[in-house]
C-alpha cells in the first residue's frame, strides 16, 4: 500500500522534470504569405520585435532585423481610407525596405510584399494565399511610419 504514494510522487517528479526541459514556444506568427513568385514571407514576434523571413522551404534568403530583437530597423503603419484601410510592417536593410502589407480601398485590394530602394518601388508580389493573422500584437514600442512622415511612401498600395 505504501508503494502507490511513492510511485505517484515519482511520476509527478518525472512529469515536472520533463516540463523543465521542454522547448520554448515558437514565436508568435503575425503574417504568413505564399507569394506569386513561389516564395514565402513570414513575420513572427521574436523577443517582442517583428522578425521578417523570406525564401522557400529549401532556402531562407533573408531574415530581418539582422540582430534578433533589434527594433531600430522595424516600422509599423496603419492608414484609414474612405471605404477601407491598410496595415503594414516595414523592415529596413540599408537603402532597401521590405514591406508586408494588407489593404483595401475603393477599387483595389492588396496583400503581399512590396520592396523599395529608397522611396522607389522596385518589386510588388501579391499573396496567393495568407496574409495577416489575428494577433493581439499591434506593433507596440515600434516607430510608426506616420510619426516620421514615411507613411506617404510606404502606406499606399500603388
Amino acid at each position: 500500500m505504501k508503494r502507490f504514494p511513492v510511485a505517484a510522487g515519482a511520476m509527478m517528479l518525472i512529469a515536472g522534470l520533463s516540463c523543465a526541459h521542454a522547448a520554448p514556444p515558437e514565436p508568435e506568427l503575425l503574417f504568413n504569405c505564399d507569394l506569386t513568385n513561389g516564395k514565402s514571407v513570414t513575420v513572427r514576434v521574436d523577443n517582442d520585435v517583428p522578425a521578417y523571413s523570406y525564401g522557400s522551404i529549401e532556402k531562407l534568403e533573408m531574415a530581418l532585423p539582422k540582430i534578433t530583437g533589434d527594433k531600430r530597423q522595424v516600422r509599423v503603419g496603419k492608414m484609414a481610407f474612405s471605404g477601407g484601410g491598410a496595415s503594414w510592417y516595414r523592415f529596413i536593410n540599408g537603402r532597401y525596405s521590405y514591406v508586408v502589407y494588407s489593404g483595401i480601398g475603393k477599387g483595389w485590394e492588396f496583400t503581399g510584399l512590396k520592396v523599395y530602394q529608397g522611396q522607389k518601388l522596385i518589386m510588388k508580389k501579391a499573396c496567393q494565399q495568407g496574409g495577416f493573422l489575428s494577433n493581439p500584437y499591434q506593433g507596440e514600442n515600434l516607430v510608426n511610419d506616420a510619426d516620421t512622415g514615411d507613411d506617404g511612401t510606404y502606406g499606399y498600395a500603388e
